[in-house]
């Protein structure tokens, strides 16, 4: 930690008023330890060793404020006037950054207008994908300060790898979310089923989630898988194939991945990447997606400007070249060091913080 960055704390505040408080005064910590883990939007606030809440209360003692702004936009936009009206530094970043969930938000005229108002009274803006950058440009009339920073993960502190490399096997399937369509969840099974039997590999998928699901069948989930028979008759033939229809404790679920040779999705969403983050602190390659994550860190494997065809080539070669999957993970370990770490996101926060501060 640089002298200059020292006494930087931060607190990321959810607008949805749905996240429970969490402190991060040792860091990352370990993965053992009770709440969400540091990463997406908790990263910030673990990396500079500060809190994530959804509540305002009294006692902000930070002066340097990141406001998540959620769904409700207006209400994100009463938040920003009480952060600034205590005389908090305020940068604000749109939570939910996938461009479906982008173009949900904005399909209200009232939140367009909001969130015009947020950027011109936010102190800067803080874009976590590739894609949402424009949008603090072209609402951010004022010359709005921006910073484009992936969310953070703690690469020097934790290595989840097995100490077994050799035990390594198979291919885990990143995405789970079977009615998401930018998701491309089904493709994905579909062929990576098709790589795993002509591979003689292994497969898991993750079953269970409910996300974009009528409301009453999302109440009906949480009973039942409704994606089960359609995994099951998909993959049948696969012989190895290891279908779980239920959500994964976080512990459990990075163990497992580790387990796998190689992560593979087709997720065309354009969100920050937490399936390649995942994959990255594991110490497995992730082939496909075209988050900020897999952009940055696995650039050689990423959907971003390939063809699904030369993605399933990538995981063939992944699969049975040793040597080609040590140096892609070698690859993305130094990069990460360099944009994507605790400390490198920290020096970032701290050096616009400070240059925006009034």
């Amino acid at each position: 930690m640089l002298a200059s960055d020292h006494f930087f704390r931060l607190v990321v505040i959810s607008s949805s008023g749905k996240d429970p408080e969490q402190s991060f005064l040792q860091g990352a910590g370990n993965l053992s330890d009770h709440g969400h883990l540091p990463v997406n939007f908790h990263a910030f606030a673990a990396c500079t060793h500060g809190r994530y809440t959804s509540q305002i209360s009294e006692g902000v003692d930070e002066h340097f404020v990141l406001l998540l702004i959620g769904r409700d936009m207006c209400r994100s936009e009463s938040l920003l006037r009480d952060l600034k009206n205590r005389g908090k530094t305020v940068v604000v970043s749109i939570k939910e950054t996938g461009s479906q969930q982008i173009a949900m938000s904005f399909q209200e005229v009232k939140n367009i207008e909001s969130f015009s108002r947020i950027c011109e009274l936010a102190d800067g803006a803080l874009a976590t994908t590739y894609d949402s950058i424009p949008l603090y440009s072209v609402f951010g009339r004022r010359g709005l300060p921006l910073l484009f920073l992936p969310p953070p993960y703690p690469i020097e502190e934790w290595d989840l790898s097995t100490d077994n490399r050799e035990a390594r096997h198979g291919i885990f399937l990143g995405t789970r979310q079977l009615y998401m369509a930018s998701r491309l969840h089904p493709q994905a099974v579909i062929i990576a089923a098709w790589i795993a039997e002509s591979e003689s590999q292994g497969l898991t998928v993750i079953s269970g989630r409910s996300s974009n699901l009528p409301p009453l069948r999302r109440l009906f989930s949480k009973w039942t898988d409704p994606g089960l028979a359609w995994h099951q008759q998909v993959t049948s033939r696969v012989s190895s194939i290891n279908i779980i229809s239920r959500q994964l404790p976080a512990a459990e679920y990075l163990r497992l991945m580790a387990s796998h040779k190689v992560v593979f999705q087709l997720d065309h969403s354009s969100v920050p990447g937490q399936v390649a983050g995942d994959s990255l602190l594991c110490r497995i390659p992730c082939v496909g997606g075209d988050g900020t994550a897999e952009r940055v860190v696995f650039p050689d494997l990423c959907s971003h400007g390939r063809t699904t065809g030369e993605v399933i080539s990538l995981a063939k070669r992944l699969l049975s070249d040793d040597v080609f999957a040590d140096h892609q993970i070698q690859k993305a370990v130094q990069i990460a060091k360099e944009k994507m770490c605790f400390s490198s996101a920290r020096r970032e926060l701290a050096d616009f913080f400070n240059a925006v501060k009034r």
